[in-house]
């Protein structure tokens, strides 16, 4: 629940011209199932993965030693930075998408279905993109579950004052769960430059207060 709440070894030509004809229909067939949304919350949830696609790495703004000691994104996900991996990753864990009442929460997964609410639609693209990706986590199966965040929480949620952590099931217990790994893809927006490090660091800094260690 969000409250904002291999490389083919394949080198032959047939598998040079068959491979964009596959990630082609792949990507059509991902969105097999989104007849759930109406057409205007189809098009909001296309353009967030539009919008996620058009992030690749350029030229790293910040010094290489703070980059090098911060920088988690490949070592959660096991390739490199890239705003279109990162979609593939989202849309392979997500299969079916549906819009209804999610209480305390902005999205709700289970079962490889994301039940989307009304808050998630007025969200800008980044955050709608933080939501899918910190839901995508959970189909990963039973570790990524949240815990309970403690009775003395202090930390306001982000997104809406109401909504308060404390003593509810909105943190995590592992640092690659769906607040770490949302982090992760934060920090990478900021040392390349798509946010600057001010809203970078309050951004990171709010998912990642939500792990909780030990």
């Amino acid at each position: 629940m969000a409250d904002y709440k291999p490389h083919s070894k394949f080198s032959s030509p047939f598998f040079q011209v068959f491979t964009p004809l596959l990630v082609f229909f792949i990507h059509l067939s991902l969105f097999a199932d989104e007849s759930k949304l109406n057409v205007k919350q189809n098009k909001i949830l296309k353009d967030t993965f539009s919008y996620l696609e058009t992030i690749e790495p350029k030229r790293i703004k910040i010094d290489k030693s703070t980059y090098n000691r911060h920088s988690q994104f490949e070592s959660f996900f096991k390739f490199p930075f890239s705003g279109k991996k990162l979609s593939r990753w989202i849309q392979t864990r997500i299969k079916k998408y549906s819009f209804g009442s999610t209480g305390d929460y902005v999205a709700m997964y289970q079962e490889g279905e994301v039940l989307l609410g009304r808050g998630f639609f007025s969200l800008n693209r980044l955050d709608r993109v933080l939501v899918l990706l910190h839901e995508a986590r959970h189909a990963d199966g039973k570790n990524y579950r949240h815990v309970v965040c403690p009775d003395d929480f202090p930390y306001l949620n982000t997104r809406d004052w109401k909504i308060h952590p404390a003593g509810k099931k909105g943190c995590d217990s592992v640092p690659d769960g769906g607040y770490g790994i949302t982090a992760s893809f934060i920090f990478e927006l900021g040392a390349y430059g798509y946010l600057n490090q001010t809203e970078a660091a309050y951004r990171y800094n709010s998912e990642i207060s939500r792990v909780i260690r030990d």
